[in-house]
């Protein structure tokens, strides 16, 4: 579970809550203390604090809804993005057919070597939210790019199959660049602020509303509490969609497919390990 944005996210509602709630208790101590409960010729529930209660109420809800679609879509996104990393990935080795023979083994080891890379390096980079710790994918595609430019070919065939692992080469990288960036989904803190206001001002009219009822009072507020948090951890869950410890995770699972493709229609020990062209350190 991605703490960095859960936990506050719920200090934050059990925060509102108590004060909510402690607040509705202190306003209905008062009243009995006053004797202005006995004074009311109707009771609190009307059709006006009714009407009230369910504008608020109902904005609290549609705004967590639209913010937890919202993460949802970035998920989903995301999840496309790293799909076409892996296809651009897929035609670019299957171009390498075409390439000029004694070259043919250099380009595919280098693609090899770096799609490696992207499963181990670059995905344990976005996972931890560090944009800078995929030094070892970064060396391997400039591998890839200088024996790219070294190539030099006078057959069509040739300069076609190159210029197309050229393509898909740029493809896969800048499907890459958009998965680092797309680690985390960030939402403007004035939607946060109208979120927890409107919850405070749930919290508080349940609690004026169901004080001389207190079992129903415990039963509402729980189940808006309990309701709340489930749809914030479905916001931070889907908000991080690269973190594993939730179980809403985007693995490299389409990019190893791939491999396991290429590896069983062109063996050969352009796949034995890879070493390693850079350190990764964490920044």
């Amino acid at each position: 579970m991605n703490n960095d944005l859960l936990l506050p996210a719920l200090l934050a509602l059990l925060i509102v809550f108590v004060l909510a709630v402690g607040l509705g208790r202190w306003i209905h101590r008062q009243e009995r203390r006053r004797g202005l409960i006995e004074q009311r010729d109707q009771p609190l529930v009307g059709d006006g604090i009714g009407g009230a209660f369910g504008f608020i109420g109902g904005s609290a809800a549609f705004l967590l809804g639209v913010l937890m679609l919202t993460s949802i879509d970035h998920f989903k996104a995301t999840e496309e993005i790293a799909r076409a990393e892996a296809i651009a990935y897929s035609a670019a080795y299957d171009a390498t057919a075409a390439a000029p023979a004694e070259l043919q083994p250099q380009i595919r080891r280098d693609l090899a070597c770096l799609m490696r890379s992207v499963v181990q390096d670059s995905w344990s980079a976005v996972a931890a939210e560090d944009l800078t710790g995929d030094e070892n994918t970064q060396a391997w595609t400039l591998r890839a790019y200088a024996t790219l430019n070294a190539v030099e070919s006078e057959r069509s065939t040739e300069q076609a199959a190159m210029e197309r692992i050229e393509d898909g080469l740029a493809e896969a990288v800048k499907a890459g660049q958009s998965r680092l960036l797309s680690a985390r989904a960030s939402m403007p803190m004035p939607l946060w602020v109208v979120v927890y206001v409107s919850l405070f001002i749930v919290f508080l009219v349940v609690t004026l509303l169901l004080r001389p009822y207190p079992p129903f009072e415990s039963l509402a507020l729980g189940s808006i509490l309990m309701l709340t948090a489930a749809m914030l951890w479905t916001l931070a869950a889907y908000q991080a969609p690269f973190n594993k410890s939730d179980g809403v995770y985007i693995a490299p699972e389409a990019l190893e497919a791939v491999m396991t493709r290429l590896r069983d229609v062109y063996p050969g020990p352009v796949w034995e390990p890879c070493e390693r062209l850079a350190t990764s350190e964490p920044g």
